[in-house]
């Protein structure tokens, strides 16, 4: 299992805040060049209204982390309204010029349509032991402690499990944790 923390997030500035990288695919990839399959980010948005960034060919999950979201997009039959609380998911085309209003911070899947990605949000209790499925791709820490493989891993954090079923993780300290499985479209 692979684990990517803090110091190895790569954090980035535009106009209505911070984004912070926290892993992409594949590994030396490029956000400017688009060639990647999927990014997985967390933004802080400081402005009460923002822009969202255009990515032709690709779809986004979005999932405030703190504070809610009300977006409107220009789709390609018109406008669509999108309201998002604390948790819960948003699923959107990333060709979409998509106005958002509300100061937050969120968790972002950016993929290739190519993928079907399953992502749920998930509290796990002190002391729970998880086994991990062998189609989990990424299991991010949002708050929390883990420990797997006999290392500690506080929140935040990117946890890679590799589809190696045999890897277990125990909880230290009660976690919030985003599972995200990217399987592919059929």
């Amino acid at each position: 299992m692979k684990i990517v923390t803090a110091n190895h997030f790569l954090i980035s500035s535009w106009s209505g805040g911070t984004t912070t990288q926290l892993i992409i695919f594949p590994e030396g990839a490029s956000l400017s060049e688009r060639n990647f399959d999927w990014r997985i980010s967390s933004a802080v948005v400081e402005t009460e209204e923002s822009d969202f960034t255009v990515f032709d060919g690709y779809e986004r999950i979005l999932i405030p982390l703190e504070g809610s979201l009300e977006m409107e997009h220009q789709t390609e039959k018109g406008i669509l309204n999108q309201s998002v609380n604390t948790f819960e998911l948003a699923r959107f085309k990333g060709s979409w010029k998509t106005h958002g209003k509300g100061k937050l911070m969120d968790f972002n899947l950016i993929f290739k349509p190519v993928y079907a990605p399953v992502v749920s949000v998930q509290i796990w209790e002190a002391g729970k032991q998880v086994q991990w499925e062998p189609d989990v791709t990424a299991v991010y820490l949002h708050q929390g402690i883990l420990e797997s493989e006999g290392q500690r891993i506080d929140a935040s954090a990117v946890l890679l499990p590799n589809g190696q079923s045999d890897s277990v993780c125990l909880t230290l300290e009660r976690a919030r944790v985003i599972i995200i499985r990217m399987l592919r479209s059929e």
